[in-house]
């Protein structure tokens, strides 16, 4: 699998970023979502499912998601599982002295074995980078608004 993490300084405290941290309120913030339905009564839980549609570098993403854990104000982790794209993700809030550090962490894995790998070294890698990064600035503006 392949890691990302990017952090970011947000002067918000974590109580007033976690409703953010759901996928409802990520959408805000990360532009490859397309949409994202939940397919279990509970939401914002451990053992909530969703289903995912994304795109990013002209890949489209069509899976499925449960929620792995939720320490309120603290972290939210999820894993994919069902369709294209194999992913294990968290978003992490440290409180800090002049807000919170929110530290966005996947590990992730393209199918089509060496083909996917080749796809992901050439385009993903960096276009989710990105999309993470951006993602992470999107949310900061909103909260320091």
């Amino acid at each position: 699998m392949t890691r990302i993490e990017k952090s970011t300084e947000i002067k918000a405290s974590p109580e007033k970023l976690w409703p953010m941290m759901s996928p409802d309120g990520w959408m805000k913030c990360y532009a490859p979502l397309k949409k994202i339905e939940y397919t279990s009564k509970e939401k914002n839980k451990v053992g909530a499912t969703y289903h995912v549609i994304t795109e990013l570098a002209g890949l489209k993403g069509n899976y499925d998601c449960e929620t792995t854990e939720v320490v309120e104000n603290e972290k939210v982790g999820w894993r994919t599982t069902g369709g294209n794209f194999t992913e294990i993700g968290s978003i992490a809030l440290v409180p800090t002295k002049g807000g919170t550090k929110v530290t966005y962490t996947t590990d992730y894995e393209l199918p089509y074995s060496i083909f996917g790998k080749m796809l992901d070294k050439l385009r993903l890698h960096k276009a989710l980078e990105e999309a993470i990064e951006t993602g992470l600035n999107k949310l900061k503006d909103i909260m320091e608004k």
